[in-house]
């Protein structure tokens, strides 16, 4: 179904989700850029001087990593983060309410009704339930219906740096061992160690701070308290931790907590609009 909206450059079919910003949409593209760039080095660098099955597996290993990040980060990007439902009122018709003593949330920018837990993100211009923060590198809110996929973004980055760093190490290694013989077996030496060491560059700077922001997502889970409400220190009745994780992963835990593939339990709330690329 198309539906017009002043604040959208275009309609999307219902389910849709994407963020025309152009400062998220470069960054994403340059996270693309740099996930090839980390494979482009594994199979043209460091694999090929020492094919053995040992290697294999680890190219193996390292592009699945690889693959499960570029799924993550696409649900991140694609998906609602969990929209409020635009309810229209007026600053003088809520205040009448809460002189009736009616407790409502209310959205001076979006002049809208908003459920508690709901904040305002001025690039998706539109309330986010349990909004945490704007993330450009994902191009997107990281909200209730979006929190997972974002999480395992930053989780198998994580270890694809790790990972990656650890070959690395043991390319070099190899390489010491032979008196570096062999080990521009298709690119000339200089540029294999130039090419090598940008990899590694990015391998440290990426595992930091991917790692940084994965344990800031499982400490927010954890403690049922967004990046938001910790700023404003806000207070309210806290769900358990179980509750918590079950809330974004699912119940009971299981493989399917690791999968991008498997959509959050809130994925079927109902407070999302109908599906938009926003404009900023």
């Amino acid at each position: 179904m198309i539906q017009e909206d002043s604040k959208m450059s275009k309609t999307a079919e219902s389910g849709k989700w994407f963020v025309c910003d152009p400062c998220g949409i470069t960054c994403a593209v340059i996270t693309y850029i740099l996930v090839l760039y980390g494979e482009f080095v594994v199979l043209f660098i460091l694999a090929p001087p020492f094919l053995t099955i040992g290697t294999l597996i680890n190219v193996v290993v390292f592009t699945t990593l690889g693959f499960l990040a570029v799924v993550s980060h696409l649900k991140a990007m694609c998906t609602d983060p969990g929209v409020v439902i635009h309810e229209s009122a007026s600053e003088e018709d809520v205040l009448k309410r809460r002189q009736k003593g009616e407790d409502i949330k209310y959205c001076k920018k979006c002049r809208s009704i908003k459920p508690e837990r709901a904040h305002h993100c001025s690039t998706c211009e539109r309330c986010i339930h349990k909004m945490d923060h704007h993330c450009p590198w994902v191009n997107n809110c990281v909200g209730e219906k979006n929190q997972k996929f974002f999480v395992l973004f930053t989780f198998y980055i994580m270890l694809l740096s790790i990972y990656g760093l650890l070959m690395a190490a043991w390319f070099f290694f190899n390489c010491v061992q032979q008196n570096f013989e062999g080990c521009d077996s298709i690119l000339p030496g200089p540029l294999v160690f130039i090419l090598t060491i940008f990899g590694v560059f990015e391998g440290l700077l990426f595992s930091l701070f991917t790692c940084i922001m994965f344990c800031t997502q499982i400490q927010s889970i954890a403690t049922d308290e967004t990046g938001i409400e910790s700023l404003k220190k806000e207070t309210r009745l806290k769900k358990s931790l179980r509750e918590s994780f079950t809330d974004v992963c699912g119940a009971p835990p299981s493989l399917k907590w690791l999968s991008p593939f498997t959509p959050p339990p809130t994925s079927a709330k109902d407070y999302q609009l109908t599906s938009v690329c926003t404009s900023v």
